[in-house]
């Protein structure tokens, strides 16, 4: 698997869950809010974190 496509289907769940989230609320209350952003930041972590593993990679293959 590429990982374009990887980070592209990462940023697609991340989009319908901030779109799902701000179209019908689960709850009024703080939990639900938190469960929202805690979820799209572990999708931001998980992009970062490919973006960061496929970079050393390149880096370490990469001789001056």
């Amino acid at each position: 698997m590429r990982i374009e496509s990887l980070l592209q289907r990462l940023e697609t769940a991340q989009a319908e869950l901030a779109k799902e989230t701000l179209e019908r609320p689960t709850g009024k209350d703080s939990f639900d809010y938190g469960r929202a952003v805690g979820m799209y930041a572990g999708l931001e972590m998980a992009k970062t974190t490919l973006i960061e593993m496929v970079s050393e990679q390149e880096r370490k293959g990469f001789d001056l």
